[in-house]
């Protein structure tokens, strides 16, 4: 019994020297999950209202946010754990975040100067 406490506060005394709390990592975790769960859904029903709406201009500004987003994810993980199977996520949202920013952006132009009604 008294070995095992002193297991205990030897495990206990290292996690304290590396200040790694793991409860607060997981809080985190199980917190950046949940606001990617409520900002898909507001974002889908964002887009379902301006499909409804005939609002293309705002459907591709929201799939620019969704794939910009996608792209930092992708590239913080390839950056944190330099797996190369992150490099295709974020090569391919990097790719369409800037062809969707592109078009609103040559479109907006456009617009202003008369190209498109």
């Amino acid at each position: 019994m008294n070995i095992d406490n002193e297991r205990k506060e030897e495990i206990l005394e290292k996690s304290r020297q590396l200040q790694h709390d793991e409860g607060m990592e997981y809080a985190v975790e199980k917190g950046t999950m949940l606001g990617h769960r409520y900002t898909g859904s507001i974002g889908v029903l964002l887009i379902l209202l301006s499909l409804m709406a005939g609002e293309m201009l705002t459907i591709y500004a929201l799939l620019t946010l969704f794939s910009v987003h996608h792209f930092g994810e992708f590239f913080s993980h390839y950056r944190h754990f330099k797996q190369k199977r992150y490099i295709v996520g974020f090569v391919f949202f990097g790719l369409i975040s800037g062809a969707f920013f592109a078009f609103l952006f040559v479109r907006d132009i456009g617009t202003l100067q008369g190209w498109w009604g």
